[in-house]
């Protein structure tokens, strides 16, 4: 089978296959229109062709058999193709695959990905067949990997996550797929840790260098007593998630709740001299009334099952208002929510399996004006999420405070940027 890459004089053979219904229903789901189409190929173009990327056409005895790319996947490449439908079923998708394959074997990249259709079987056992290892599904798309080469070196820095149990996180993920995009030469992995081993854990960061590494459940509060240092945050929560090692001495931070506000942001919602009602007063929410303090929010009111001593110390360090309510006050809560610019529900009350809990009663609760966030994501919409939805307010759910806090540590750390677009499409995050 001969290789021919796709310039511009072969445009139409790329077009025809974007507009074939039957190709593109496990492709896209649609067809591409000529705006669109338009769009890609300029895109394509821009691709450097010197270092292997680009689109090609597969032809057999002077038959069109079918079309691949080589994509740039940050400093890696993602592979795809689509066949000519007169030659389903006759083994070209797997011989296709190993020919791209094969020219990614003279670039210079470590990994190769693929996104297909998971109700695409005949391309995931291609690509497993090929020595690619599903990573995760998402609704419609299921992403694949393939290691090409091992990256580690005698030089290669050490970060992590301690916690028990900590092997569900995707940390390690997000993390590592950020230093792939910047080319910077460290790992993350999950360290899990029981109790009585914790203290041997903080030696050995000291002793293997390890350079900082995130804190969860159950020690965000244990890690205090091995700091050297804690940023104004940490000492305002007494909780510590980011752990930076300079040489020895270790110094505590806190991201969750920078990183609520930053998911805020991202929204494009601005909570400066808003007044924000917050449902529980867990280390969450904590975090978030600290941080949104740093905000300069003009008020904070905090509804709670319980008492929290603690709200009322906080409210004599922080420069906003901050007053703690009883959730069985319900009346005092609808009331608070007319006022409010936005609510933020911190508590497990709606998390899966219990997705039909929620602790406001109804959708009367939430006024025209509130923008709603749940620190929940899974499951993606709670039940006060599609009541927001209902009344067609602003909402988001917890996915982005997890990847802006991840972003916080990130920063933290190396004293770069996260690369957010480009983690949150590896991750299939959503904005919501």
């Amino acid at each position: 089978m001969k290789i021919k890459q796709i310039t511009s004089q072969d445009f139409h053979v790329l077009k025809a296959f974007y507009q074939d219904e039957d190709v593109m229903k496990y492709i896209t789901g649609y067809v591409i229109d000529e705006d669109e189409m338009n769009e890609r190929w300029e895109k394509i173009m821009s691709w450097d062709s010197h270092k292997g990327y680009g689109y090609f056409q597969f032809i057999e005895n002077d038959s069109l058999i079918g079309v691949g790319c080589l994509k740039p996947f940050g400093k890696d490449v993602e592979l795809g193709y689509m066949l000519n439908k007169a030659y389903w079923g006759q083994g070209y998708g797997s011989t296709i695959c190993q020919l791209l394959l094969d020219k990614i074997d003279t670039m210079d990249v470590t990994k190769v990905v693929a996104y297909i259709d998971p109700l695409n079987e005949a391309s995931s056992r291609i690509l497993r067949k090929h020595g690619f290892t599903s990573m995760y599904k998402i609704d419609d798309e299921e992403f694949f990997e393939k290691k090409l080469r091992n990256r580690i070196t005698g030089y290669t820095g050490l970060y992590g996550i301690v916690a028990y149990p900590i092997k569900h996180s995707f940390s390690p993920m997000m993390h590592n797929m950020a230093f792939e995009l910047l080319g910077i030469d460290d790992v993350y992995l999950a360290f899990e840790v029981l109790d009585n081993q914790f203290e041997k854990y903080i030696e050995s960061v000291k002793t293997l260098g390890i350079k900082g590494f995130n804190v969860s459940m159950p020690y965000k509060e244990k890690i205090i007593n091995y700091l050297d240092e804690m940023t104004q945050e940490a000492q305002l929560c007494q909780s510590v998630n980011t752990v930076k090692n300079e040489n020895g001495k270790l110094i505590g931070h806190i991201s969750d709740g920078i990183g609520f506000v930053k998911a805020c942001q991202s929204q494009g919602w601005d909570v400066q001299n808003q007044k924000v009602v917050i449902l529980g007063a867990g280390g969450a929410a904590k975090a978030i009334i600290v941080a949104l303090a740093g905000a300069h929010v003009s008020e904070i009111v905090v509804y709670n099952r319980s008492d929290k001593p603690f709200i009322k110390e906080l409210a004599k360090q922080l420069s906003c208002s901050l007053t703690l309510k009883s959730l069985h006050c319900l009346d005092e809560l609808k009331e608070d929510l007319k006022e409010a610019y936005l609510l933020i529900q911190t508590t497990s009350v709606g998390m899966t399996p219990y997705e039909e809990e929620c602790l406001i009663p109804d959708s009367s609760y939430l006024s025209h004006q509130l923008k709603v966030a749940d620190i929940i994501y899974h499951p993606k919409e709670t039940k006060l999420l599609k009541m927001a939805k209902e009344k067609n307010l602003d909402y988001m759910n917890g996915e982005g405070m997890i990847l802006y806090q991840g972003a916080v540590s990130f920063e933290f750390w190396t004293g770069k940027d996260m690369p957010i677009a480009g983690v949150k499409k590896a991750l299939k995050m959503e904005d919501k």
